[in-house]
């Protein structure tokens, strides 16, 4: 491991997992991300009492890792995972924080994002950031326009805001650094409208978009996928899932990192502040009922958003 990514794995460890000495630390890695979770494994065990724990790759964000990790995920004090697709939207994830552990996303890294970039980010302001929309983003209606032509409205009744400040420090909590962001669930069967993805949609054969993809969103669900060669991946990929609940609009985000750029890596876009996304699939991080092992972001420039009347953010500038 270079000098400059074990800085990137310190940070990881001290400032966003908040590790202390004699916590139990488990590294979960996969066999595409292999290098990325020794890495980290070798900064934690260097500090404290630390297991790197390897299964096959999954196959999308969200889907549960094997029965053995799931059981290790509970025992631990603070789980860091290093796996090419997120387990933040797994039940497992969600039952370790409920049993108290904390849970550091690192899905889909590469060695670079450890060296330099947006996880070098001064992680305070961000928290800043995040505590002022936080209160603003709870309501009764949301509504989203974009220079492209979106034009989304959604009911966000008894949905609340749930924060990612790119940290874990207390117990139970979930972070995904360096995605930094605020986030609100859709009320069931109540999103309507059209989406335009211009920004990107980080899932193998896509990432940052050359054009952009539009989608037709009636009584909470994707209806059509309109646009170029990305569109029909778009619809493949969903298709193959065979699931009708991957269509589900799961998630209003809003990207809070001031240092973030668009990469085509889930956890360096989402949190791009000046961009927001739609997730589809699972809710259960947003309020809702649907557990579907799938999670997927898509990712919209230079947004404004309206939320009972009063905007916001405005052009990709929170107001």
């Amino acid at each position: 491991m270079s000098e400059k990514a074990r800085k990137g794995c310190e940070i990881l460890l001290h400032t966003c997992g908040a590790v202390k000495k004699g916590e139990r630390v488990l590294v979960i890695t996969d066999h595409t991300s292999k290098a990325i979770g020794e890495a980290m494994y070798e900064c934690a065990a260097a500090f404290t009492d630390a297991t790197l724990v390897c299964m096959p790759d999954r196959s999308t964000h969200g889907e549960a890792p094997t029965d053995a990790v799931a059981a290790a995920m509970k025992e631990s004090d603070v789980m860091f995972s290093a796996t090419t697709f997120s387990l933040y939207n797994s039940t497992a994830r969600i039952e370790a924080c409920e049993s108290g552990s904390r849970f550091v996303n690192m899905a889909d890294y590469s060695m670079e994002m450890l060296e330099e970039g947006c996880l070098f980010t001064d992680w305070e302001e961000v928290r800043r950031i995040v505590d002022s929309l936080k209160t603003r983003i709870t309501g009764k209606e949301l509504s989203i326009m974009t220079p492209a032509g979106t034009d989304f409205h959604t009911s966000i009744v008894g949905r609340h805001a749930d924060t990612g400040y790119g940290v874990s420090r207390e117990k139970g909590e979930a972070s995904s650094p360096p995605d930094a962001e605020c986030a609100v669930g859709p009320a069931d069967d109540s999103a309507e409208g059209i989406l335009v993805i211009d920004g990107s949609i980080p899932l193998p054969g896509l990432g940052v978009l050359e054009h952009p993809i539009t989608l037709k969103v009636e009584k909470g669900y994707i209806t059509s996928i309109e646009g170029g060669a990305e569109a029909g991946l778009l619809r493949e990929t969903l298709a193959g899932f065979r699931d009708e609940r991957v269509y589900l609009a799961a998630e209003v985000g809003f990207g809070l990192n001031p240092a973030g750029k668009l990469s085509g890596r889930m956890l360096e876009d989402e949190g791009v502040l000046g961009t927001m996304h739609i997730g589809i699939g699972n809710n259960l991080s947003y309020g809702g009922t649907c557990d579907t092992p799938v999670h997927i972001d898509l990712i919209m420039k230079s947004p404004t958003c309206i939320v009972d009347g009063t905007c916001v953010m405005k052009d990709g500038k929170l107001q």
